[in-house]
Parts: structure tokens; sequence; C-alpha cells
């Protein structure tokens, strides 16, 4: 499943039993969101009889090397590399989505596996689980640790948010605790080389020959 079923949730850190929604089905936003809450119910309910056992996960902001590009963490290492280049001395200028205070909570690939693992070999029939990690950072702080990768300090450029954006999202990993789930690796560590093979990789990308653009980055 994923994050995104929750999308505005009621609290924050956010367990598995708070109610989901689709505040809007006219909102493109919500389609993905929406897939994975009838995923889900299929899943579950189906599976009260036709699977021996169903088990589900609900990733929040993953990150780490050669995981896609469309993400906020592949998307702001470009962004600062470009930046850090166009601007040879001072503070960075620096466009994201919104004044920067929204938030998230990133877990790193090699948390998540392990959090996958554990729910795979302990989890319950019919039981969901968060996977991610209680660090709730801001996306200001986020693109601050990105430009910082550079030795740079950035200067933020706040823009507009889109429809629908989720201030706060940051999950509440009691349940999978449980299972003897604890993560270990900081953003402040664990961001610095996922932004150097970004960088060091960038002709991968799709539409590498094109010059990049100064764009929102998505969140999840």
């Amino acid at each position: 499943s994923s994050s995104e079923v929750y999308q505005t949730p009621p609290s924050v850190p956010t367990d598995e039993s708070v109610p989901l929604s689709v505040p809007d089905v006219a909102n493109p936003r919500y389609s993905y969101g929406g897939s994975k809450i009838l995923t889900e119910l299929m899943a579950l309910n189906y599976g009260r009889e036709g699977f021996e056992r169903v088990a589900i996960f609900r990733p929040h902001n993953v990150y780490g090397p050669d995981m896609g590009w469309e993400h906020v963490i592949p998307q702001f290492a470009l962004r600062a590399r470009d930046a850090v280049a166009a601007t040879p001395d001072g503070p960075v200028a620096f466009p994201i989505q919104g004044d920067g205070s929204q938030t998230r909570a990133f877990i790193h690939i090699d948390d998540f596996t392990e959090g996958l693992a554990l729910v795979l070999a302990r989890g319950g029939h019919r039981e969901i689980y968060n996977i991610g990690t209680e660090e709730e950072v801001s996306i200001g702080e986020l693109a601050r640790l990105v430009v910082g990768r550079f030795g740079r300090e950035v200067r933020l450029v706040p823009g507009t948010a889109p429809a629908g954006a989720t201030p706060r999202r940051c999950p509440d990993i009691s349940k999978l605790r449980r299972l003897g789930f604890e993560p270990r690796v900081r953003l402040r560590d664990g961001i610095g080389p996922v932004v150097d093979w970004y960088v060091a990789n960038a002709d991968r990308r799709p539409g590498a020959a094109v010059a990049p653009q100064q764009r929102g980055s998505s969140l999840e």
C-alpha cells in the first residue's frame, strides 16, 4: 500500500487505525492513494477465505540510491547541483513547493527492507503495518541537508503548494516495533550518499538530455 492512503491524517504520528479517505475524487493527486485503498479492501476481504495469510504494509517516503527520479530527494539533489553551479558564491536560491514547513518522515532503504522482512516473517493475518520512521523533518530542512552536501547554504524560494497537499505526515510505528523493528539510519547520515549517487548518475534519468527545469517536487 502507501502512506498516501492517509491523505491529510487526523493525527500525527499516524497509526494504522485512522480512517482512510479520498477528499476529492476530481483531484488527480488522490488517484494514487485511492487505488491503494481499493487494493487494501480487496486483499483484506478476499483474504478472509482466499489466502492463508494477507499482510498490508504502508511505506512512508522510502529513499535510497537508484529508486527512481520523481521523488523529492532525487529531484532536490539534481536541482541543488544546478543551483550550486549557477551560484558560485553566497547562499543558493532553491525553489520549493509551499513555504517549507510541510513535514515528512523519510526512511532509508536499508531500514525499510528490514521492516518489510519482519512483516513477511512475523506479520499477522489481515494485519496492517506502517513501515517508516518517526523522525519528522520539514521540507525546508530537507533542502538545507541536500544543499549542505555541496558545502553551501540554502536560501529557500517559496512557491505555491499544490491543491490537496498534506502539511504533515509521520507514521506511528509502534505496531511494527512489536515485531522487533527499530530504524537505525538517521536522515542526516543517510541522505548524503544518496544525493551523491543521484548526482553521479544524473545521465541515467529519463530525458537527461533535456535542460533541467525549475519545478516543484512531488511529496508522498
